[in-house]
Order: C-alpha cells, then structure tokens, then sequence
C-alpha cells in the first residue's frame, strides 16, 4: 500500500461552525413558520375565526366580527348610545379597580370595602343599560341575513361557564 502525499490536510470543519450554522436554520424555519403561519390566518380564515375567542357572545362582539366597513356603518347609525356607553364603561372599569384596591389592602377595611361595592353595582347596573340599549339599536340596524348569521355564531362560541349557573343543590346533598 502507498500512500498519495498531496501536501493538503483533511480540512476539518471546527465543530463551533456547525452547531452555529443548525442554529441559524432552526431559527431561520422559526422566523418563516410564523410568517407563513400569519399570512394565513389574516388572509384566508373568515372574521370569525379570527375573533371568536375575544369577543363577548353578543351582539356587539358578533358586529365586530362584519367587515369593517359594515361594522363602521353600523357604529355610526349608533354613534349616541356609543356615547352614552363609552363613560359608563369607564366608570365601570375605574370602579371595579376601586374594589380590587380595597380587597387588597391591608389591614381589610370592610366598611371601605362594602361601599365600593355599593359603588360598583350602581356603575355596572348604569352600564348594563346603556350596553342593552346599545345591543337593541344595533340589531335594529342588522339585515336579516346578519340577523340569522348573530344567531349561527352565538351557537359556536364557547360559554363561559358560571359557578352561579349550575343547577340548584337540594339542601340534602353534601358540600363541597
């Protein structure tokens, strides 16, 4: 056996080079799975899909899900009770904070505490009116095709399930 001498040396990669280069892979496919993935659902999935989860299962989070020219042209033939909404919500927001506040206080004041909430339930009660008569104008303003389309996706979304829902305990069985 002979052995060729070519004077050149078996060039060896340093293994430094080729973890970087796997890595710059990985997160080259990383980069374009999630570009890929968000031109697909912005462009091919329907509103709906798009939206389901943050939504409210009602007639506004349905008017959010039209095309936005649609939902313009409703929120326009709307635009007082959005006016009269938009503040209580707010006032709702800030007094709901207030609670929360109060609940984590140290030391508990509980007179504090009870008159936030007396607060709280005047602000939601003045706020749930306001969002009814918003809700009633708006599906006034639906066609009758919306109207049948409100009925089709209140079905799909998920309820939120309420302890305050179930079905009443006899007072016989247990406690949990």
């Amino acid at each position: 056996m002979t052995a060729v001498a070519t004077g050149v040396s078996s060039p060896r990669t340093p293994r430094w080079v080729a973890v970087t280069l796997v890595g710059s892979l990985a997160l080259n496919l990383i980069v374009i799975g999630a570009t890929v993935s968000y031109l697909w659902r912005r462009h091919f999935e329907p509103p709906e899909a798009r939206l389901s989860g943050r939504v409210p299962p009602n007639v506004l989070g349905y008017a959010m899900t039209l095309p936005a020219e649609r939902f313009k042209e409703l929120e326009s033939r709307t635009e007082e009770e959005w006016r009269r909404v938009r503040p209580l919500r707010r006032a709702l927001l800030d007094a709901r904070a207030e609670s929360i506040k109060a609940l984590a206080t140290e030391p508990f004041d509980r007179q504090r505490y009870l008159a936030v909430q007396s607060l709280l339930l005047v602000a939601d009660q003045r706020s749930r009116e306001a969002a009814y008569k918003l809700h009633s104008e708006i599906v006034v303003n639906l066609t009758p095709e919306e109207r049948r389309g409100f009925l089709r996706w209140r079905e799909q979304q998920r309820p939120l399930k309420n302890p305050l829902d179930g079905p009443e305990k006899q007072g016989n069985e247990t406690q949990r």
